[in-house]
């Protein structure tokens, strides 16, 4: 008889489109599951919008939690109200749940896990060309903090332990994957070969990049003020530009005064824009305790 993990399980997996063969998916993940641990449970997030049937699961003995979503979520919004309700020793998270994947891997990535690394990332040795980019530019930010990379990752592992030092941090966890390593605990990752391309919209993978960068790093922050600055300094060369312009030179009457409102009126202007974005940027810090998601509905099937 095989000796089973003692360690309990959860799997969080997300179901975007109900059209996917979802059954054979779930079930095949829960046939593993009851292969290999003695204790485990599959949280299914429906954010569909739409009432998906699972009655199927229940007939074939299969236990699980439906988490039902009212408004249609960001997909990192979505596993965050999964994983919230986990209660494994070691969560796997799936994003998308309609993404064809060798699901034996979470095997491997648990293994992975019992060599002391708190989170392990199931990782695509192919992605999105803006993916690459988005994480090339993090990686570069983050590379005097932490010597791990950070990508995007197919399935993600954590440990409880790590899970309980994310939300020392926080309530929202904005993306997962930087969260994780921010947190300074050890992690690894697993590459495989797949072409991975995620579902998520151009403008969806747009805003992932934008708030990760404005809640994880100053980037954002920085740029804007530079860019304040610059014209800051602008508009202070024309006030000067104009005085002189008035002192020494003929110009057409009332061009100059009226330059000279504007400039000084732009130059207090982006004057307070440089001190605003600071004080936005403490605030936004201050109130990341606020949770990203709602519950319409969480049936557990035991």
């Amino acid at each position: 008889m095989k000796n089973l993990e003692q360690n309990y399980i959860s799997v969080v997996l997300v179901v975007n489109d109900k059209d996917y063969d979802i059954i054979n998916k779930i079930d095949s993940i829960s046939n593993l599951l009851k292969d290999n641990f003695k204790g485990s449970e599959i949280v299914i997030v429906d954010n569909t919008i739409r009432n998906l049937e699972l009655n199927v699961l229940s007939e074939k003995n299969i236990k699980y939690t439906l988490i039902k979503l009212p408004i249609k979520h960001r997909a990192q919004q979505a596993l965050n109200a999964g994983t919230a309700l986990a209660i494994g020793d070691y969560i796997v998270e799936i994003e998308d749940i309609s993404f064809d994947v060798d699901y034996s891997k979470i095997i491997e990535l648990y293994k992975k896990s019992q060599e002391g690394h708190d989170f392990v990332f199931l990782v695509p040795k192919k992605s999105r060309f803006t993916s690459k980019i988005f994480y090339k530019t993090l990686n570069k930010y983050f590379k005097n903090v932490f010597n791990e990379d950070i990508s995007s990752s197919i399935m993600t592992l954590s440990s409880r332990r790590g899970q309980n030092k994310v939300s020392e941090v926080g309530k929202r966890v904005i993306n997962r994957n930087v969260a994780y390593i921010l947190s300074g605990l050890k992690s690894s990752s697993i590459i495989t070969d797949i072409d991975y391309k995620n579902k998520r919209s151009f403008s969806e993978n747009m805003m992932l990049m934008f708030d990760t960068l404005i809640y994880y790093t100053d980037a954002v922050m920085i740029i804007t003020q530079k860019i304040a600055f610059l014209f800051l300094f602008l508009f202070g060369i024309g006030v000067v530009y104009s005085f002189i312009l008035k002192m020494f030179f003929n110009t057409i009457e009332g061009w100059a005064s009226l330059f000279i409102v504007l400039s000084l009126g732009f130059f207090g202007i982006f004057s307070i824009l440089s001190i605003v974005v600071r004080y936005l940027h403490h605030i936004l810090q201050n109130s990341l305790n606020s949770k990203d998601y709602i519950y319409r509905l969480i049936d557990k099937n035991n």
